[in-house]
């Protein structure tokens, strides 16, 4: 996780890797089995991204810590981009389906029995070199979805029709879990526990481009709306109704819950209803 937080930050803004810095401050006790099993799992992660550990610190500490710093670049002259570039008629596409770090963290904290999650997110650093080149905006959703999705709106002062119904870009384990739960899948989404991906704006006049480029690479975005002048949101649903939402309530609903998951999830099932409600 240390290696791809700070990886996906580059992946966000298009750069290239050079490498990481990592700070690890470990208790005095600390396992020799579980130092071991560190070092590997960071090394497997650098390892599947292409990177290195160009150096870092390692100290004692009362308390397991683990911090980082990634590096990398942009070439001189080639285009830059960040959250803010969004325009009314922008498409919004993400680079994979979403809702795995939710469902990760629902079956950890919930014990869902018999729905175990495999989580090992990667950050898409191919895809945003592409996306730089030719999005208008783009944000990671380590933070989840919704949170990615109101910092585009508020920053942009833009916001979003998702036409596209939600089972087309929710992760399956994520739809496994609603359903064995009996719970809405729109959930899944809000959680501030992310899996990485990209949420990104692409004019529509470099649509056409952008997505041969992206075979070129193997990659699959997942087209989910666009953007509309007027600052509010609308999610369709898997059977293809329409509702208004609100991305920043459900962004807000973490915080305001004290950071308590069970308080969290209350909080997401009131907003249901208001959302039902409002859409008879």
């Amino acid at each position: 996780m240390t290696v791809a937080v700070n990886l996906s930050e580059l992946a966000a803004v298009g750069a290239r890797p050079l490498g990481l810095l990592l700070s690890e401050n470990l208790p005095p006790n600390f396992p020799p089995e579980k130092l071991s099993a560190l070092q590997k799992g960071i090394a497997a992660a650098c390892q599947a991204m292409g990177v290195y550990v160009l150096g870092g610190d390692t100290n004692t500490s009362s308390c397991w810590q683990m911090g980082g710093t990634a590096v990398g670049i942009i070439p001189p002259g080639e285009p830059l981009i960040s959250r803010k570039g969004a325009r009314a008629g922008h498409l919004l596409y993400a680079s994979g389906p979403m809702g795995l770090g939710s469902a990760y963290a629902f079956t950890m904290l919930f014990g869902a029995t018999g729905q175990a999650v495999h989580y090992r997110p990667t950050p898409r650093l191919d895809a945003g070199a592409l996306v730089r080149r030719l999005g208008s905006s783009c944000i990671d959703t380590s933070d989840g979805f919704f949170h990615a999705l109101a910092n585009l709106m508020e920053t942009n002062a833009v916001g979003f029709q998702l036409q596209t119904p939600l089972n087309a870009y929710v992760h399956p384990d994520a739809q496994r879990i609603s359903q064995a739960g009996q719970l809405p899948l729109w959930i899944f989404l809000a959680g501030p526990h992310g899996e990485f991906e990209l949420l990104f704006t692409l004019p529509p006049e470099n649509e056409t481009e952008f997505l041969k480029a992206a075979t070129d690479i193997q990659w699959k975005p997942l087209k989910i709306g666009v953007c509309t002048a007027d600052e509010q949101c609308t999610l369709t649903q898997p059977d293809g109704a329409s509702r208004m939402v609100s991305p920043a309530a459900i962004a807000n609903a973490f915080p305001e819950a004290g950071g308590d998951p069970k308080v969290f999830l209350q909080k997401l099932l009131t907003l249901e209803k208001d959302y039902q409600t409002a859409g008879h």
